[in-house]
């Protein structure tokens, strides 16, 4: 039986830069094998279902496939309903007021224990952050734009390709997932 999945593509249609048409998107991966293939906004959120049950073999899969048919190479991520379910559900800050303010960073691996200790001794004033298994939850209480705690320090500090949504998005993926 198929399992339902989101793949997650790092820095897909930002600033100008790795475009990617999302309705190009759909239609290529269909030559992989993915069936049901939908997507959510242009960042690189594409939904769809596969025999195969292994997420690192999928996640292979597609960062080859990506490179080979658009010259892109895109860290890709990919989580289950269920796994997108469980980090919704474990949210260390509910509190959080503005949800554009609440980001979850999906790390493709999970960090060594050094890793974790050497960032958590990090400071940013004005964010919380919490690491949870391959997901770090951050609540950029004065905005992303002006953090210092960005995707490509957190890639850096905890050795592992990452991208993130805001809990907003998180939440229409979580619901898109259940469709």
């Amino acid at each position: 039986m198929s399992q339902k999945y989101v793949a997650l593509l790092r820095g897909i249609n930002v600033g100008g830069k790795r475009k990617l048409k999302m309705a190009d998107l759909r239609e290529s991966v269909l030559k992989i094998g993915f069936t049901q293939v939908s997507t959510y906004i242009q960042s690189g959120n594409l939904f769809f279902t596969a025999e195969e049950k292994n997420t690192a073999i999928l996640e292979e899969k597609l960062a080859q496939h990506l490179l080979e048919e658009y010259t892109y190479d895109i860290p890709v991520i990919i989580r289950t309903s269920e796994e997108i379910e469980k980090v919704i559900a474990q949210n260390p800050f509910p509190e959080a007021e503005d949800f554009k303010q609440l980001h979850l960073i999906f790390l493709k691996e999970k960090p060594s224990e050094t890793s974790i200790e050497d960032f958590e001794k990090l400071e940013f004033p004005s964010e919380e952050f919490k690491i949870e298994a391959q997901h770090l939850y951050v609540n950029y209480t004065d905005g992303v734009r002006n953090s210092k705690l960005s995707t490509t320090l957190i890639e850096k500090k905890l050795n592992t390709k990452a991208t993130a949504r805001n809990w907003k998005t998180l939440l229409k993926i979580e619901s898109l997932l259940k469709d």
